[in-house]
């Protein structure tokens, strides 16, 4: 069972975060707004609203999905598996799966799940000799099985043997991912190693894993922001998955720069 500072370290990292992204801010902002109405401040109350709506607004399209996106993956481009050097081990991170929840019969494979296939693909096609698979759950979730798991068994239902994937269960986030795989890589030895996640993750992943003193190379398993089309009016138009998407820009952006101040990335 996770002690209590750890509960507390991941209630504040994957909570009280949501309040400052778009959609908590937005609403902290109109509920301002309407409490500032109700107490006759007309005025004050109007313009908390308006902002509440135009930051939902902006968070909502396209355009700014798409630059916050571009900002994290333009560095670390996707390859090809023959292109991705070799390494005696890769280290897959966890995010990529939701667990077996009732009424589920078998973990539901999100967006990261693309980092899976690849790490599949690069031990089947020879880049690789072994896995390293991290992820637990959180402290909420203590009886679900844990995510490196579960990611391990579909490793080996894609035809990786299972005497290839190590399983670290007990990360709860990037740093303790990090730690966990550092934990490894001192009992074995092994020499650099290639980091898989998705492209949006790949930044404070590395940082995060070179300031752990892992020697690592990044293998983005998958992208967010592909380019081509061109822009027009629609581009303005709200979307559900604009505004997932810059969230999930935003919450990357912000977790390299508590990073750093926390001296967990470089």
């Amino acid at each position: 069972m996770a002690d209590g500072a750890t509960v507390m370290t991941v209630f504040l990292s994957k909570v009280l975060q949501t309040l400052i992204f778009p959609l908590g801010m937005a609403m902290a902002l109109a509920v301002l707004g309407l409490v500032l109405l109700l107490l006759r401040r007309h005025r004050s109350g109007a313009v908390m609203i308006a902002t509440g709506l135009t930051v939902l607004w902006v968070a909502s399209i396209p355009p700014t999905a798409g630059w916050l996106t571009s900002l994290l993956e333009r560095d670390y481009p996707p390859r090809t598996v023959a292109e991705t050097p070799r390494a005696e081990l890769a280290i897959v991170l966890g995010g990529a799966l939701g667990g077996a929840a009732p009424p589920r019969v078998a973990p539901d494979l999100g967006g990261g799940a693309d980092r899976i296939w690849f790490a599949a693909q690069l031990f089947r096609q020879g880049r690789v000799q072994r896995l390293l698979v991290t992820g637990g759950n959180t402290p909420w979730t203590p009886d679900a099985a844990p995510e490196a798991e579960s990611i391990r068994d579909l490793l080996v239902a894609w035809g990786v043997p299972a005497t290839a994937i190590e399983v670290e269960t007990k990360s709860q986030n990037t740093w303790q991912n990090a730690l966990g795989a550092r934990r490894f890589i001192a009992e074995d030895s092994v020499g650099p190693a290639l980091l898989v996640t998705s492209g949006t993750h790949m930044r404070r992943a590395l940082a995060t894993f070179r300031k752990a003193g892992l020697e690592v190379i990044p293998a983005t398993a998958e992208v967010s922001y592909t380019q081509g089309g061109r822009f027009t009016v629609l581009g303005l138009i709200p979307d559900a998955g604009a505004l997932n998407q810059t969230t999930l820009a935003f919450k990357e952006h912000l977790g390299l720069l508590v990073y750093r101040i926390l001296g967990r990335a470089e």
